[in-house]
């Protein structure tokens, strides 16, 4: 089975499209390809940071239940 590609790897790969594309280095004929993948990439990693916020904000949540009240022990 194929593992899924994680954040940073997915950044490279957009990254290194981005510079291909500033130096003039992707063909006109794979032009539409390359930002179609682009596009998908950035989808991809906008739901990983709002899928990466909602459960540190979860995990603070209940990090912030658990703390003792004040004058209470440890």
């Amino acid at each position: 089975m194929k593992k899924a590609k994680g954040y940073s790897a997915v950044l490279r790969e957009l990254e290194d499209t981005l510079e291909k594309m500033n130096k003039g280095e992707i063909p006109i004929d794979d032009l539409e390809d390359a930002v179609k993948s682009s596009a998908q990439k950035i989808r991809f990693l906008r739901e990983r940071l709002r899928a990466t916020e909602a459960e540190i904000t979860k995990v603070l949540r209940e990090i912030e239940g658990d703390t003792p009240e004040r004058g209470e022990d440890l």
